[in-house]
C-alpha cells in the first residue's frame, strides 16, 4: 500500500472516529475537516449546509492550519451563499455527486476565484453528505497546488459522506427518540435481560418519585410490590423467550410507600439482550373501578333489601285484606244476628206488653200487683 492510499485510509478512519466521539455532526465537523486536510495535505476546508427555508447553501464551518492563512478566502466563504448549481458547493448540491476542480482560478463557475487567486489557492474538490439520497450538506477542500482529478480519493470521500449521512440519520432518530422519551406522559424504559433498567424517561420520577439514578442502580424487581414479583418474573421470562407482552398489570411501590398500578406493553430484542417497554399509570382507573364495584355491590344489596321490604309490604297487604274480609264477615254475621234477635225478641215481647197493658186496666188488681205489672210494661218498652 503506497503512502497516498495510507493517507486516504487514515482520513477515513479519523473521520469515522470523529463521528463516534461526537454527540452531533456539528461537533464532529471541525474534526473531520481537520482530519481530511491533514491526512491528504490540503490547506483549507469548509462545510456548507442547506438552508431549506431560503433554498440556498450557507458556510457554517471552516478549517485552516492557522488563523493567519487565507483570511480573505475564509471571510468571503463565510459571507457568501450559493444557489443550486452555482460555485463548487452549488454544483455538488445540484448533482449529488463529488466535483473536482483542478484550478479554481480558471473555473468559470467559481465566484470566489479572485480571492482564491489572491491567496494562492488552486486545486479543489467537494463531496455531498447524503441522507436517504438527498443532499444535506457539502464539504469542500482546497490546496495551493493544481491537482489532477483523483478518482480513488473521490470514491473514498464519497464513502465518508455516506458515513456522515448515516451518522446524521442515526442522530436524528436518536433525537426523535429522546424527544419522545422526554415528552411522553407514559413511562418509557429500556430494560436489560439481567433485570436492570438501562434507560427511563422523566415520567418515572414524576409517577413513582425515584430519580433516574435510583432506578438504574437497583434491580427493577425491588421496586415492584412483593405480591406481584413472582408473576412479573414469569412475564420477564416470556420476554427473554422472545414473546411480546401486551396489557400486563402489576403494582409498583412509590417512593413515599403508596402503591401505583401500571399497565405494560413490551417488546424484546434478544440479540441486544434488552426490551423496550411502556407503562401507563392506571391507579386512578383501578380506584374508579373499585368504587364502581362497591357501588354495584351496595346497589345489589339495596335492591335485595328493597325486594325483601316489598315482599313484606305485599304480605302485610294480603294480611290486611284478609283481616278486612274477616271483619266484614263478622259485621255481616253480627248484623244478621241482631236482625234475627230483634225479630225473635220483638214478637213475644209485643205479646207481653199487650198482656201487661190489659192487666193495668184491670181495676180489681191490688196495688202491689198493679205496680208489678207497671214494671213489666216499663221494662218491655226499654
Amino acid at each position: 500500500m503506497d503512502g497516498s492510499a495510507k493517507r486516504r485510509l487514515t482520513a477515513e478512519h479519523v473521520a469515522a472516529r470523529a463521528l463516534l466521539e461526537s454527540a452531533t455532526f456539528g461537533d464532529a465537523a471541525p474534526k473531520i475537516l481537520e482530519a481530511i486536510c491533514e491526512a491528504l495535505g490540503w490547506e483549507f476546508g469548509a462545510l456548507w449546509r442547506i438552508d431549506h427555508e431560503a433554498d440556498l447553501l450557507r458556510c457554517v464551518d471552516t478549517w485552516r492550519a492557522s488563523a493567519s492563512e487565507f483570511p480573505e478566502f475564509d471571510r468571503v466563504s463565510r459571507e457568501m451563499t450559493f444557489n443550486r448549481g452555482v460555485g463548487l458547493p452549488g454544483r455538488v448540491w445540484s448533482t449529488g455527486q463529488p466535483v473536482w476542480i483542478a484550478d479554481v482560478t480558471f473555473d468559470a463557475n467559481f465566484p470566489r476565484a479572485p480571492f482564491a487567486a489572491g491567496e494562492n489557492l488552486h486545486g479543489a474538490f467537494g463531496f455531498p453528505i447524503l441522507l436517504r439520497g438527498e443532499v444535506q450538506s457539502v464539504m469542500e477542500f482546497f490546496s495551493r497546488e493544481i491537482r489532477a482529478p483523483d478518482e480513488d480519493l473521490l470514491s473514498m470521500l464519497t464513502s465518508v459522506g455516506n458515513q456522515i449521512g448515516l451518522f446524521v440519520d442515526r442522530r436524528r432518530a436518536q433525537e426523535e427518540l429522546d424527544r419522545f422519551f422526554a415528552l411522553s406522559l407514559d413511562m418509557w424504559c429500556i430494560a436489560s435481560f439481567d433485570g436492570y433498567f438501562k434507560r427511563v424517561n422523566p415520567s418515572w420520577e414524576r409517577i413513582l418519585g425515584y430519580s433516574e439514578a435510583e432506578l438504574l442502580s437497583r434491580p427493577y424487581i425491588e421496586f415492584i410490590h412483593p405480591d406481584d414479583r413472582d408473576v412479573t418474573r414469569v412475564q420477564a421470562g416470556r420476554l427473554t423467550d422472545g414473546h411480546d407482552i401486551m396489557y400486563f398489570e402489576n403494582r409498583y411501590i412509590h417512593k413515599d410507600g403508596t402503591i401505583r398500578w401500571l399497565l405494560w406493553t413490551s417488546k424484546p430484542f434478544a440479540q441486544q439482550q434488552i426490551s423496550y417497554a411502556t407503562a401507563r399509570d392506571i391507579t386512578e382507573q383501578k380506584a374508579a373501578d373499585e368504587t364502581m364495584r362497591n357501588y354495584a355491590r351496595d346497589l345489589e344489596i339495596s335492591q335485595h333489601a328493597l325486594e325483601e321490604q316489598t315482599a313484606r309490604l305485599a304480605q302485610l297487604v294480603r294480611e290486611l285484606e284478609l283481616a278486612k274480609s274477616r271483619a266484614e264477615e263478622a259485621a255481616e254475621t253480627k248484623s244478621a244476628f241482631l236482625a234475627n234477635m230483634s225479630h225473635e225478641i220483638r214478637t213475644p215481647l209485643n205479646a207481653i206488653l199487650g198482656y201487661a197493658q190489659l192487666l193495668q186496666r184491670d181495676a180489681s188488681l191490688p196495688p202491689e200487683q198493679r205496680d208489678s205489672v207497671a214494671g213489666i210494661n216499663d221494662s218491655g218498652r226499654h
